[in-house]
């Protein structure tokens, strides 16, 4: 069956319908209450996958994430054009925003991330820039090319210099809570995870097959590697999906999506747009040619069917016909234990669909589940984004080393990933892909918390699993390593089932209606100035982590030392700066320790990026090879410092400046312990040589100790 009954989904839309609105969420009671609590007191899992959105798009600005303010950024390649990076000092780990003129901090001489290189700018950069709804129509923005070489391209091996290039200067748009108030205020009310990654450097499909099954099949062997969006709704693939198995293990589960159409844009708020991968799986069509009932189930649960509908008089702009099937299932009390929602064209968000027709379908899908309280008191749900479109994120996202099993494919002479099994071309790995949003609504996630810890898509099936127990083989050894299962989001012990009171998101698109198509289309400003992030942190899920780096220096080489004291892998990049930037992709187990040797010619620039805003940075020469500084954690595990050790092996007196103001000598043959100083477990110290200004190191991160704190 070929599921283009129009325009196909990947057409550009304009002149979106209007809707009609729905009521305002109000305060309720809070219903908080201590308990002792656990992953058993969960009852259902809702799963809703919006479109091709980045983090810094929505969330950029959001105080306490790390956003326009990360002042622990990756710095470009020599040469780049846009702010200087000057100069760091000791204090808290993000900034609160820089001008266009100003000194980005960091190490000497090298333009930030944030300055994306764009030859068409007139200055050779391009920052970021706010789409206003209130003055231009940036609620039907178009969307950018968001394909795997593109995407790969802007990537660029982990240099992430190639975003304009690859998809064009509105790549740096990104929107303010004025914009997307409601989705800002849910954020703000619950979890949001600032370190939650798409799963391939790619499209929607290969995305949410990772979502779905944990794989795209790199080997090739059962239909894959998928690495682009398929045309139509025929069969393609054979692996065994996640709902499968939850089929084979008896555990209820639903596929909520409107079937009146299929991927048909000219109706934009029906159908499913082709976002529900199971349709592209041999036993789910199957399943529904089957004669035996209880085989046709599993196709029935996954809303494959054998056709459309006749049309008659649906009204795609009524949200609760879109969701009738799941407001029915939520009001009485007939909803499975794991629930995907599938949302159309209009409201999943992807450019051009406008995000406050999805503020107000999602608002829809909380309030059938709010207006149950015994159904809210024992449901999760979660909220992400296939991937990023072609908008901008500012954090390089971890991908697996080099020769990594399941993790890497082939490129034909396009530039096209292809099956490992034909082996022909240059490797290129298949991700992680760039930040999106992730927020986590539930009664053990209430309260406006933030949380680092680094997820992708297969972070929710591994969440299902631990609930569950059924296993997905599919997802590969490197990402159960450096992805979390989202366990981290939730304190069982204390639920709230408090509602927030949110903006009314129907009252948003009434006016979003108002004011569309007569406002200019969005364009890159001429004058530019750097993003101001909001003022003030977040409350801070604590992290399994606790990085610890330094380097020993010899003539022509470095040594880094990578140790990791918490309990889960952490995933370092390692980038040398030269002639050109050379990254080299590092993971530590928990508990575990590595050295990682890195050549240089003349002077070395090394930064060593980790989760949660880490940074160790190291840069002199070999006249300074005499110079050591190492780092050790400290203290108690309620308390844990960092210490730093100078010693100097060189025949003459050394003098160091810490944090820019203290300074201190070290004599031949001697050492000397500096104390990092923190502020809530974050620290970010500098020390640099007073007579010799090349010579730096830089340590930055935060201290945990298994309680909750605040983001810096």
């Amino acid at each position: 069956m070929n599921r283009t009954s129009g325009t196909t989904r990947r057409t550009v839309l304009g002149g979106m319908m209007a809707a009609a609105g729905l009521a305002g969420i109000g305060e309720l009671p809070a219903c908080a209450a201590p308990s002792r609590g656990g992953l058993a007191d969960v009852e259902h899992v809702v799963i809703l996958m919006q479109e091709n959105r980045s983090f810094d798009h929505y969330f950029g600005t959001m105080a306490g994430v790390r956003g326009f303010g990360d002042r622990t950024a990756v710095r470009l390649s020599p040469g780049a054009a846009g702010p200087v990076i000057s100069g760091s000092g000791s204090g808290s780990a993000r900034f609160a925003g820089l001008d266009a003129g100003s000194a980005v901090p960091g190490a000497a001489g090298r333009a930030s991330v944030f300055a994306q290189p764009d030859t068409s700018s007139g200055v050779g950069y391009r920052l970021p820039f706010r789409i206003d709804t209130g003055a231009v129509d940036g609620q039907d923005m178009a969307d950018l090319p968001h394909d795997w070489t593109t995407t790969h391209r802007a990537w660029a091996g982990g240099a992430y210099d190639g975003w304009a290039p690859a998809k064009s200067p509105m790549t740096m748009g990104y929107f303010t809570e004025a914009d997307i108030p409601f989705h800002r205020a849910l954020a703000g009310s619950f979890t949001l995870c600032d370190n939650y990654y798409c799963s391939i450097l790619g499209p929607t499909t290969p995305n949410r097959l990772y979502h779905w099954t944990g794989t795209i099949d790199p080997g090739g062997i059962m239909g894959g590697p998928a690495t682009d969006n398929p045309p139509d709704y025929k069969p393609v693939f054979r692996w065994t999906t996640y709902p499968e198995r939850l089929q084979q293990a008896g555990i209820s589960w639903q596929i909520y999506a409107n079937d009146v159409i299929g991927d048909d844009s000219t109706k934009p708020f029906l159908g499913d747009y082709g976002d529900n991968p199971l349709w592209l799986f041999h036993a789910y069509h199957d399943a529904l040619n089957s004669s035996d009932p209880k085989v046709r189930q599993l196709a029935q649960r996954a809303n494959v069917t054998g056709g459309w509908p006749a049309e008659g008089t649906q009204d795609g702009g009524n949200i609760d016909y879109v969701l009738q099937q799941f407001i029915t299932a939520c009001e009485t009390n007939s909803l499975p234990k794991v629930s995907w929602i599938v949302a159309p064209y209009g409201y999943c968000e992807h450019p051009a669909a406008r995000p406050v027709d999805g503020e107000a379908y999602v608002e829809r899908v909380l309030k059938a589940l709010w207006g149950n309280q015994d159904l809210w008191r024992s449901t999760v749900v979660f909220i992400n984004y296939d991937e990023n479109d072609g908008l901008f994120d500012h954090v390089v996202p971890p991908t697996a080393p080099a020769g990594t099993a399941g993790e890497e494919l082939p490129l034909n002479q396009s530039g096209i990933g292809v099956p490992v099994a034909q082996g022909a071309g240059p490797l290129a790995p298949i991700g992680l892909g760039p930040r999106v949003p992730m927020l986590v609504i539930s009664p053990w996630s209430r309260g406006g918390w933030v949380n680092s810890q680094v997820f992708d898509h297969t972070s929710v099936l591994r969440f299902l699993e631990q609930w569950t127990g059924v296993r997905e083989p599919n997802i590969s050894d490197w990402r159960r390593a450096v992805c979390g299962d989202l366990m981290s989001c939730f304190d069982f012990s204390h639920a709230d089932t408090s509602i927030p009171a949110l903006p009314a998101a129907n009252a948003l698109r009434a006016q979003a209606d108002q004011t569309q198509s007569k406002l200019p289309a969005p364009y890159p400003p001429a004058n530019q100035s750097m993003p101001q992030q909001d003022p003030g942190s977040a409350k801070a899920r604590p992290l399994p982590y606790q990085p610890v780096v330094w380097a020993e220096v010899g003539a022509g080489n470095l040594t880094v030392h990578l140790a990791n004291r918490g309990k889960e892998a952490v995933a370092f990049q390692a980038y040398s700066y030269g002639a050109q930037t050379a990254v080299t992709q590092i993971v530590v187990s928990g508990g575990g320790a590595t050295d990682q040797p890195i050549t240089y010619s003349g002077r070395y620039d090394l930064a060593v990026h980790g989760p949660n805003g880490f940074l160790f940075a190291a840069a002199g020469g070999p006249e300074t090879a005499g110079i050591a500084v190492s780092a050790a954690l400290g203290g108690t595990a309620d308390r844990p410092a960092l210490v730093l050790t100078v010693r100097n092996s060189t025949s003459a007196t050394a003098a160091f400046v810490v944090g820019g103001k203290d300074r201190f000598t070290v004599d031949p043959g001697a050492s000397h312990v500096v104390a990092v100083p923190t502020s809530d477990g974050w620290y970010d110290l500098t020390l640099a040589g007073a007579s010799d200004n090349a010579w730096s190191r830089r340590f930055a991160g935060h201290l945990e100790n298994g309680k909750p704190s605040r983001t810096a």
